[in-house]
């Protein structure tokens, strides 16, 4: 087989081996490994509560915050190199506790975030996620019993998205 040849194996072999999500291009253009991805949490609850969050990933404990009403805290990064990237928040309020993901390898998500800015808005009655292509809000998790302990602790955050 010819240098060409052999050449053309190979690019076809990387490109069969390559996630699906890794193919996909993003506004036309871009691969979705080298965007700069942020993150907004959003507090839109009621009567003036502060909000409660702490959010990190496998590498990144982004500390402790207290969100005022109607203020946001955001972060950005880039996706490690297995596109294994994941992040996950503890939020408080009052009585009631939620943990959840924020970001995680998805083209669902992507497309929501519009391959860029993933919002999330916690409220009084749970967590939406901004759907920037639809341009509306789109209920996600609602509050419950998780624990911060919970949190700490790494647990699986096996929620599926859709």
């Amino acid at each position: 087989m010819s240098a060409i040849g052999n050449r053309l194996v190979l690019l076809v072999l990387a490109f069969a081996m390559c996630p699906s999500w890794l193919i996909i291009a993003a506004n036309g253009n871009v691969f979705p490994v080298f965007i700069k991805w942020h993150v907004n949490i959003v507090n839109g609850l009621n009567n003036n509560m502060t909000l409660f969050a702490h959010c990190k990933s496998s590498d990144n404990d982004l500390g402790y915050q207290i969100v005022s009403p109607a203020a946001n805290f955001s972060w950005s990064f880039r996706t490690n190199f297995f596109h294994s990237t994941l992040f996950w928040c503890y939020t408080r309020k009052d009585n009631a506790h939620a943990t959840f993901k924020v970001f995680w390898q998805d083209p669902l998500l992507f497309e929501h975030c519009k391959w860029k800015n993933c919002i999330w808005i916690v409220r009084d009655d749970g967590i939406y996620i901004r759907d920037l292509e639809k341009e509306q809000d789109e209920f996600r998790y609602q509050w419950g019993a998780d624990t911060e302990k919970e949190f700490l602790n790494d647990q699986a955050l096996d929620v599926p998205y859709s």
